[in-house]
């Protein structure tokens, strides 16, 4: 995908690919792919194709609270981390209502969220969007766009982070009847388990090969694309030594 932004760097109007992206979206979805990869290609369509600055994922965790399962980088993750531990926040906000929130300023909405917005805007944000992550009627999770600009969201890009929210919820459960809702909460847990291995994969082979974490990183992600695999995986045969960090490259 290709990031689309109007030439003052607010996100651009409806982008002629659109058709094709959708299709790229639900091609890799259909697939069964793993929750990992559910909640990589997310924060993947936040930044490319919807011209966020950033993304994370919230997602209710079972017996009650919210867990980062996901954030394209580490001010993000921090954000979003902050907002489950003082319950506060557009993403906060989206899963409690069901709603999709939008803050086109969010300097003008310190009341509403008095210690988000300071942190927010201290990392470089000026605008957000939080959309919910629904199943069932009610949201599970929330999916927040951050963006380094003040921005007027257009329909197109709201109604299509809501269609991106829903494929995910879809994706990431595969039941149907009254167990629907519990299994998604379930998927929390496996979420931040993936989220564990993969920071213990990248650590294993930043150390082996002598080179930084982000490249490690992509070495591991490039590995699973190429060769069809589920990171989750890649992941777990790096860990347990099955995998050689040198065949990564």
């Amino acid at each position: 995908m290709s990031r689309h932004r109007r030439a003052d760097g607010g996100p651009g109007t409806l982008p002629a690919d659109l058709t094709e992206a959708l299709a790229a979206i639900t091609a890799r979805l259909v697939n069964t792919p793993d929750n990992a990869s559910v909640l990589r290609l997310i924060t993947e369509v936040g930044t490319d194709l919807l011209g966020a600055s950033a993304t994370g994922v919230l997602l209710v965790r079972p017996g009650g609270g919210l867990d980062v399962v996901a954030a394209s980088d580490g001010k993000a993750r921090f954000l979003e981390s902050l907002q489950t531990d003082i319950d506060q926040g557009p993403c906060v906000d989206s899963i409690a209502s069901a709603t999709l929130i939008t803050s086109p300023d969010l300097s003008a909405d310190r009341t509403k969220w008095p210690d988000f917005v300071p942190a927010a805007l201290a990392a470089g944000f000026r605008s957000a969007v939080a959309v919910p992550m629904r199943l069932d009627e009610r949201a599970v999770g929330g999916f927040n766009l951050l963006y380094d600009t003040e921005t007027v969201f257009e329909r197109w890009q709201l109604e299509l982070g809501q269609v991106v929210a829903d494929l995910a919820v879809l994706a990431l459960v595969q039941e149907r009847g009254e167990r629907r809702a519990d299994r998604f909460l379930e998927t929390t847990v496996t979420a931040l388990n993936d989220r564990v291995q993969f920071g213990q994969a990248v650590g294993v082979v930043a150390g082996t090969l002598g080179i930084e974490p982000a490249a490690a990183h992509a070495a591991i992600l490039g590995y699973a694309t190429e060769h069809a695999l589920a990171l989750r995986d890649v992941t777990g045969a790096i860990t347990d030594g099955s995998l050689d960090p040198a065949n990564l490259t």
